[in-house]
């Protein structure tokens, strides 16, 4: 009864006014204390929810029986399954799914929410995917995807609105019973995920702005999110678990272009295995894609490959591509292109920086600002991961730097 009342939008209160019954005995029924009730009572309620005449049958047929089943198979839809697919040839990542694992159970009650934050082609979607698998067990009621958006040049990040709506239909929330205001979506959203215990993937996450509607707020589900922002705000002010995600050790990288490439080819281009690794920063993206580049020309021993590699364009050529989720560039740029104009501009000129570790009094330099000018720059830069803050440096990483570099040109920025 519950379950009807609640997809039906209504409280105790309305669907005893509509039906005509007493609030105590909405909630009695809703609450097991009255068992078998009257068939003029269950009608009364089924014209009031506007049941179909097979739900209405099922009603009164189920809350007759002397052992009141659930009526939750009135609700209609499967449970969701949304996740995506994960990657045949994921490898490594186990302390962070380690932590992953040890921030699933909340020590307050409260709803979970984990976020895996880091830089462009890092491998958070592919980690949070591949984690999110492995623990689905324990949410039987369902797990949901959604793509927020937040660094898609092309469509732009999601709004409060259109991710409350897509929740909602995954949840079976007929269109026309989601209410116009957005604080009544919260409100909805809230109500039809209390006493569920879902897995809810955020995934490409602008800021914690975008996420912080999107948590329920009951216990027993857990809220997954992705993001290149640090998510500071998510953290301070909602607990959720923050995870950055760094970039592969060498050996776990060995192991990816082992897994793409064969045994074979890896053992006989050794010696350039680890150069290659550098040359892609160890970001995972980056190392699929020049695997996919070397067995696109099998020709090409590994030796070969680890010296064009060090020219810095060249490189970014090999890492290029025509899908723009697999080019290192267009990955890149939806990073950068988020930035304000005086850190894009600081972004450009540390490229040109002799060397990749920088103090911020570096920084001030080549921007001909005072440090303190300078820091705010460098916090945007950190925050959307396009450089390491280190205790005693910063670090702007290679193919970072390479893509940087591209930059400073007027034809290329131009296009």
């Amino acid at each position: 009864m519950r379950a009807l009342r609640r997809r039906a939008l209504l409280t105790q209160e309305e669907l005893a006014n509509l039906s005509r019954l007493s609030v105590g005995t909405i909630r009695g029924l809703e609450t097991g204390r009255i068992q078998q009730p009257h068939t003029g009572t269950l009608r009364k309620l089924a014209d009031a929810l506007t049941l179909s005449d097979e739900e209405a049958a099922a009603l009164i047929t189920e809350s007759q029986t002397p052992q009141t089943r659930t009526v939750t198979n009135l609700v209609p839809g499967p449970v969701p399954a949304q996740l995506p697919a994960g990657i045949p040839s994921f490898v490594g990542r186990a302390e962070p799914m380690r932590l992953l694992d040890a921030g699933l159970t909340s020590k307050d009650g409260a709803t979970v929410a984990q976020a895996i934050v880091g830089s462009a082609g890092i491998g958070k979607t592919a980690l949070a995917v591949h984690w999110a698998h492995r623990v689905r067990h324990r949410f039987p009621d369902g797990q949901i995807y959604l793509n927020l958006r937040g660094f898609d040049p092309y469509q732009g990040p999601l709004t409060t609105g259109a991710a409350l709506h897509s929740l909602l239909a995954a949840l079976h929330c007929p269109s026309h019973h989601v209410p116009a205001n957005p604080d009544v979506q919260v409100g909805l959203y809230r109500t039809l995920m209390a006493e569920r215990r879902m897995l809810i993937l955020l995934d490409n996450a602008r800021d914690a702005q975008q996420v912080r509607p999107l948590l329920p707020g009951s216990a027993g589900s857990l809220v997954l999110v992705t993001s290149r922002d640090r998510l500071s705000g998510l953290g301070t002010a909602d607990g959720a678990e923050l995870l950055t995600l760094s970039r592969m050790p060498l050996v776990e990288a060995r192991e990816l272009l082992v897994r793409r490439l064969g045994v074979r080819r890896v053992a006989a281009g050794h010696p350039a295995l680890d150069e290659i690794i550098e040359h892609c920063d160890r970001l995972p993206l980056a190392l699929s894609i020049v695997a996919t580049f070397a067995n696109r020309h099998p020709g090409t021993s590994l030796g070969h490959l680890a010296v064009q590699l060090r020219n810095a364009r060249r490189r970014l050529d090999i890492l290029a591509d025509s899908d723009p989720a697999t080019n290192i560039r267009s990955v890149f740029s939806w990073s950068y292109g988020a930035l304000s104009p005086d850190a894009a501009r600081l972004f450009r000129l540390l490229a040109r920086h002799p060397e990749s570790r920088f103090t911020a009094r570096n920084a001030a330099a080549l921007a001909l600002v005072s440090p303190a000018k300078v820091y705010p720059l460098l916090c945007e830069l950190a925050r959307l991961h396009l450089i390491e803050d280190h205790p005693d440096c910063y670090i702007l990483p290679e193919l970072l730097r390479a893509y940087g570099e591209e930059l400073t040109y007027p034809a290329l920025r131009a296009s």
